[in-house]
């Protein structure tokens, strides 16, 4: 999984001009920089020098070509050092297994290694404690804090953050703010108390405060998991209620519930973790094993929920029309790893409730051995990430609230 990383910048005297321009109109700079490679879901943090100075450090995000072997890198959300620092001073204190890439970096620019962008963020935080609260997402105490977590925790964070993250992808909204995450000294209960404006003691859980965020104009309070998002573009909005491990989860048998308020309607997500399997080619598939215990008993619950929704009359109204009114999906996909720096959605494949009652009927998901398992071939189709995120943030499908029984 692609983390977080480092890259050296160089800036010429008029280069440097530009830049302090940008830095004062709170822009994007853009600079051509040899060609390179990084994962546009996770943090790029760029160290700007000048002059033998480092003088800034922002975000930064690999662009678009920019010619022959060179691409383009934009920097912004930029933070002055107060009192520039010797670069020479700052190899000078770098461990020594460290100094000889990092100093190449230093002389030529370009991304750091793990390692070395590692060290760099502890050696500034050594010689300028307060230059830059941006390395403190990126020190080594925070990747302690959350190496100390439990498997049992990290695996719930995950599954909360991507449910997070699909609501912000919903909603169309910039799904950045979530990598500026970080874990208190307790263990956190939810993925929320992490977000700097969300930071909370109590319990039971209540989002507040998310505000600030970029593209947030309305966040609701509410006394259990669940945030109020709404678009400045297009004013849709969403509300997505975190019931992994609640009490919600045994009454629905899902993990999250997404409810687009525009349209009044509620779709609700299992998530199910598939396993490698080699095959004889010597490549590896996932595959979901079946009959699965934990998953029957899911599937029991969602049915009584349809049960009750199928007494109640239909909506009428052109908002309510859907091409299925069953709101339960699952979502088979690779064992979730705990990365909250990286943004991206984990690949997966939605299937709704109706097709996967169809699929665990099948014999075409018949292994080699007799064994029951679901695979990306044997499905034949699925809605991805992009899929998902466009029929339910337009509620094609789901249930009216009108339907949801009181």
């Amino acid at each position: 999984m692609a983390k977080a990383s480092g890259f050296i910048v160089f800036l010429s005297k008029d280069r440097m001009t530009t830049f302090l321009e940008c830095v004062a109109e709170e822009c994007t700079f853009a600079e051509p920089v040899a060609d390179f490679q990084h994962s546009r879901t996770t943090p790029l943090v760029c160290f700007v020098v000048s002059a033998g100075k480092l003088t800034h450090i922002g975000l930064g995000r690999r662009g678009v070509r920019a010619g022959t072997g060179l691409s383009r890198l934009n920097i912004e959300k930029t933070e002055e050092i107060p009192e520039p620092l010797s670069v020479r001073k700052l190899l000078n204190r770098l461990p020594k297994r460290n100094a000889a890439s990092v100093r190449k970096r230093f002389q030529s620019g370009g991304l750091l290694t793990e390692k070395g962008f590692s060290a760099v963020v502890e050696t500034i935080r050594q010689l300028a404690p307060q230059a830059s609260s941006l390395l403190d997402r990126f020190s080594q105490a925070r990747t302690g804090r959350i190496r100390r977590l439990s498997a049992k925790a990290r695996d719930n964070l995950a599954q909360q953050k991507e449910a997070l993250l699909t609501a912000l992808s919903i909603a169309g909204l910039s799904r950045d703010p979530v990598q500026e995450w970080t874990p208190s000294d307790e263990t956190p209960v939810s993925f929320l108390d992490g977000l700097p404006s969300v930071r909370l003691r109590e319990d039971p859980m209540v989002i507040n405060d998310l505000q600030n965020l970029p593209g947030f104009e309305v966040i609701k309070t509410y006394t259990y998991g669940a945030a109020v998002f709404e678009s400045e573009e297009t004013s849709e909005r969403l509300t997505v209620i975190l019931a992994n491990r609640l009490p919600l989860e045994e009454q629905t048998g899902t993990d999250l519930i997404y409810f687009n308020e525009t349209y009044q309607s509620f779709v609700m997500v299992q998530y199910k973790a598939m396993e490698r399997e080699d095959r004889e080619s010597g490549l590896w598939e996932p595959v979901f094993r079946i009959p699965n215990r934990q998953l029957k008993e899911e599937i029991d619950r969602m049915d009584v929920v349809l049960g009750a929704l199928k007494a109640c009359a239909p909506n009428t109204e052109i908002g309510g029309f859907r091409l299925t009114e069953n709101p339960f999906f699952l979502k088979l996909c690779s064992r979730l790893v705990f990365n909250p720096d990286d943004v991206g959605l984990v690949p997966g494949m939605y299937l709704p409730l109706d097709y996967w009652k169809l699929l665990e009927a099948d014999p075409g998901i018949k292994g080699p051995k007799g064994g029951l398992r679901i695979t990306y071939e044997n499905a034949k189709r699925h809605l991805d990430n992009t899929s998902f995120t466009t029929v339910v943030s337009k509620a094609w499908v789901g249930v009216g609230s009108r339907m949801i029984p009181h």
